[in-house]
């Protein structure tokens, strides 16, 4: 039975906080009043020639995006444009005669659309005054109503950039992808991205990039050692940076990090719903509203609502989650915006931990089978955050976040100790109840601009950011001799959930980072900068009675990580870049004089080449990369009878070497196919060690040294067939590896196929069937011991969504 809130005031403030914004938004919206003319100019040279090719190239030149139905412009031309314009008076210029209009439908995105009114162009339109420049549209990396599998910026950084002026590999999921291939989790999103692999239990999972956990961000701020996963359905993106981040987010694996992007109000009243029904009794329902609630609509709000039931396809297996999530924004000034959020989701399931292995070292054969408990763990997540942004006249940025993250988990779970026994299908278990109550809380604050020097502009950002983890938690196991673990699931006769104690840690990461875009010359720059972190790490027994704080060796102040970086575009569509980053990643273990080893630290060297094709539609990149981690944790063998604290004792001579390969192509590179490619070759292996000899595989039981993602969506129009299946949308994919194995176990390669097909009623509804492993295929996700952790990949399956947009 799940225990009662340890923070009941927090939690009934956070479930309160959530309902008045989703009652505010629902019951007061209304749509946008104001026009949504950029009122800022610029100057433009489009070159005449298609309609299609003239939208692209505008809306690229001005940093935004628009989505364009292939229908409305096929065989039209432009003469296009040159002069100082808005972004709304260069669409109504390109558009002019065209019986079309753009239409802002959020911050930086438009849609294009018939004119409300057709008719001969007015002279109004054909003699738009040209106006002087002051100042640029602001680049936007929000990809939802953008149509698109790629973006023109991301936020990962502290500033939106394009992928082109960051020297290391970047990767997006959009929000049309995701709807595209009926993503509902965090770990199918990710799972269909370059060089990304997770690793780990259901909705927990942590996720590999180039042989090392990811970390993690929310709205481009670190958060430390969070691994639990939302309702994709929250999020517009989710970016991922290949490589350190240290310069960001201090401390951490050297490997990469994601950054989950919520969705944000948008200017219009927009409003979507969608039903679903697939296998194993999956029944999901969304509800999404949000747009201006005033007239002038400078406040704005939105509200997200989730409801998922499902089985799995193992015995027993049960997954129910439930999710709410409100925003609002105002604009104080046209200069100065604040965001407030906060979301509740509880999710009830039945805790898996994987198979044992038989006494001859085979696994169960069946997917079904399951060992655990036929009672429901208890997942439940708390959010607030605030956030600000000014823009001051000069061009400069300021923005600020603090966050606010609370989760309450108590389950249960059931393990083998020792093989099944073949002949008698026995073994023995164990049988635990655990229960953890975490909390998170996390600041960020920068400024950044232009700045003037030597005739050229360049850029600079300084900032400041801290995250907090707080983790109280505790387990009972007992012990069962002779058991069939993988037909007995009721343990009421062995389980205790009397917790005689729990342990408490607290981890702190602060620091300050500054970075500098130098523009040598026109095509070339220069990016320099570091940071300097402290981090602390204390732990105790916190409960029932509390005792003194024991303070890790591992505590660090000032520690410098630097970052360098060049990116030269050798044209309008090429970049060719360059990068170094220092790493460090404290540790635990303690060595002879009982005193914690020092940090792991390393670097990481890459190059690469990204472009830019087919009016800014198409992005493809290529890198080649290597990272060095140094001080790894081995054990002293040379010590007789260690008598530190933990009872082992360590040394810090470990080294591992990762490097590879990594393609990547995403965008739409025809006028109705969209597809998302990438390959990686990943090959790690141990440089020194004292239990492994040179060059044995690392990690070889979670990263593959051979991943290939690819999908493809074809939309039909009127230009298909006579139009005979316009409407229709056709999609495949396929996920790919080479082996993975531990000591016990060892999963071959594999190939994992899927396929859709959608159809577009009207211009609110489509209908859309997924079938993910389509041909069955028989494998493990992951392999594992021989007391648990192989859990079989879910078998061939289906999804149907049902979408209504307004």
């Amino acid at each position: 039975m799940h225990q009662s809130p340890r923070n009941p005031g927090l939690q009934q403030a956070v479930r309160g906080a959530i309902l008045l914004l989703a009652s505010f938004n629902l019951a007061t919206i209304t749509p946008a009043q104001a026009d949504g003319i950029n009122a800022q100019a610029t100057a433009y040279h489009i070159a005449a020639g298609t309609l299609e090719s003239a939208l692209g190239d505008f809306a690229a030149a001005a940093g935004i995006s628009i989505t364009v139905p292939p229908a409305l412009v096929a065989g039209k031309q432009s003469q296009g444009l040159s002069g100082s314009y808005s972004v709304q008076q260069g669409f109504d210029r390109l558009l002019s005669g065209s019986g079309l209009q753009a239409t802002e439908a959020s911050k930086g995105v438009y849609v294009l659309q018939k004119a409300k009114s057709l008719g001969a162009d007015k002279s109004s339109e054909a003699a738009l005054p040209e106006v002087s420049v002051t100042g640029r549209s602001e680049r936007s990396a929000v990809t939802e109503g953008s149509g698109s599998y790629t973006t023109k910026a991301v936020s990962i950084g502290k500033t939106e950039q394009t992928l082109r002026e960051i020297p290391q590999s970047v990767s997006v999921m959009t929000r049309q992808q995701m709807n595209d291939q009926n993503f509902t989790t965090v770990a199918e999103a990710l799972n269909q991205m370059t060089g990304v692999r997770s690793y780990g239990y259901e909705r927990g999972e942590s996720f590999m990039i180039r042989g090392y956990t990811a970390n993690t961000q929310f709205n481009g701020v670190p958060q430390q050692d969070s691994s639990r996963h939302y309702d994709l359905a929250l999020y517009d993106r989710v970016e991922v940076l290949r490589g350190p981040s240290g310069l960001l987010t201090g401390s951490g694996e050297p490997g990469g990090t994601i950054n989950y992007v919520l969705k944000r109000p948008q200017d219009v009243l927009s409003m979507s719903a969608v039903a679903g029904w697939g296998s194993w009794n999956q029944k999901r329902g969304e509800l999404d509203v949000g747009g201006p609630l005033n007239e002038d609509g400078s406040l704005r709000g939105r509200t997200v609502m989730v409801y998922q039931d499902q089985d799995k396809f193992y015995d027993v297996g049960g997954n129910r989650d439930q999710l709410l999530y409100g925003v609002l924004e105002y604009d104080i000034t046209p200069q100065t915006t604040v965001g407030l959020w906060a979301s509740y989701s509880d999710r009830q399931y039945k805790t898996f931990w994987g198979l044992p292995v038989y006494s001859d070292g085979s696994l169960p054969s069946s997917r079904s089978s399951f060992v655990g408990i036929n009672k429901n763990a208890e997942d439940e997540d708390q959010n607030l955050a605030l956030d600000f942004k000014h823009k001051f006249d000069s061009g400069w940025v300021a923005k600020g976040v603090y966050s606010y993250k609370n989760n309450e988990y108590s389950g249960y779970g059931v393990y083998a100790t020792t093989p099944i026994n073949t002949l008698t299908g026995l073994s023995n278990v164990n049988v635990g109840f655990i229960d953890t109550e975490s909390t998170w809380r996390s600041l960020d604050f920068n400024l950044s601009g232009p700045v003037e020097l030597f005739g050229r502009t360049h850029t600079l950002t300084v900032g400041y950011n801290k995250a907090e983890f707080d983790y109280l938690g505790g387990s009972r196991y007992s012990s069962a001799t002779n058991r069939d673990p993988l037909n007995q699931h009721n343990w009421d006769g062995v389980l205790n959930s009397n917790i005689l104690r729990k342990s408490q840690t607290y981890t702190e990461q602060s620091g300050f980072y500054a970075s500098a875009r130098i523009k040598l010359l026109e095509p070339l720059s220069v990016i320099l900068g570091g940071r300097w972190t402290d981090y602390s790490n204390k732990s105790r027994t916190g409960w029932p009675t509390k005792t003194a704080w024991q303070h890790s060796d591992a505590n660090t102040d000032g520690e410098f990580t630097p970052y360098a970086g060049v990116v030269w575009d050798i044209n309008q569509q090429i970049t060719w870049y360059a990068s170094y980053a220092d790493t460090f990643v404290p540790q635990t273990q303690r060595n002879a004089g009982d005193r914690v080893l020092d940090p792991r630290v390393g670097w990481q060297i890459e190059t690469g080449l990204k472009g830019e094709f087919l009016d800014g539609r198409v992005n493809a990149s290529a890198a080649l990369f290597r990272i060095r981690d140094k001080n790894r944790a081995l054990v002293d063998t040379s010590i007789a009878g260690c008598t530190t604290s933990t009872g082992e004792c360590y040394r810090q001579a470990g080294v591992v070497q990762s490097e590879g390969v990594e393609f990547e192509v995403a965008g739409q590179v025809s006028r109705n196919l969209d597809l998302s490619a990438g390959y990686t070759y990943n090959h790690a292996e141990y440089l020194s060690d004292g239990t492994v000899s040179s060059g044995t595989r690392f990690a070889a039981n979670q990263i593959p040294r051979h991943m290939f993602k690819f999908w493809s969506q074809y939309r039909f129009d009127g230009s298909t067939f006579g139009g005979l299946l316009q409407g229709l949308s056709a999609g495949a994919g396929v996920q790919a590896q080479s082996d993975m194995y531990t000591d016990t176990t060892r999963q071959g390669s594999y190939a994992i196929a899927s396929a859709k097909l959608g159809y577009k009623i009207n211009q609110q509804w489509d209908a859309s069937l997924t079938i993910n492993n389509l041909f069955d295929r028989k494998y493990l996700q992951y392999p594992g011991s021989t007391m648990f952790f192989n859990i079989y990949g879910a078998p061939r399956n289906a999804l149907l969504m049902v979408r209504w947009n307004y």
